[in-house]
């Protein structure tokens, strides 16, 4: 049983995602939302396996406190950090928060196996 959340402000994206995580893992659930607030509430009322989360939502890096606020009140919850930026201090500034992994964007189904692979126990990969 695998529950997922994305974290995504732009829709086509996170329709994307969801097609992918789909294919790869057959999940029981996603969840999307688009804005941190939204994020922490459902993050507080959801039971989840994975969080798949944008680094940039409604302004330019403001993924991170939401990473940090997992990090702090969900420690064993993977996430991954979904980005199209790779410009090496931004990579450098969310590593040292350890993500489960960072994806850079754009995504591929190759790239979503290679990350559950590593951050769920038992994925179901076809």
């Amino acid at each position: 049983m695998k529950r997922f959340m994305i974290i995504e402000d732009n829709k086509m994206m996170a329709q994307i995602l969801t097609q992918l995580l789909r294919k790869c893992a057959k999940p029981q659930s996603i969840i999307h939302t688009t804005s941190p607030q939204t994020a922490v509430n459902a993050l507080i009322n959801n039971t989840l396996d994975c969080v798949f989360l944008d680094l940039n939502l409604e302004k330019p890096l403001d993924g991170i406190p939401v990473l940090q606020f997992i990090k702090k009140q969900l420690p064993g919850l993977p996430v991954v950090i979904v980005s199209g930026d790779s410009e090496m201090e931004t990579v450098k500034q969310v590593i040292l928060l350890k993500p489960a992994d960072y994806i850079v964007k754009p995504l591929s189904i190759q790239k979503i196996e290679r990350c559950l692979t590593k951050v769920l126990p038992t994925p179901s990969i076809l």
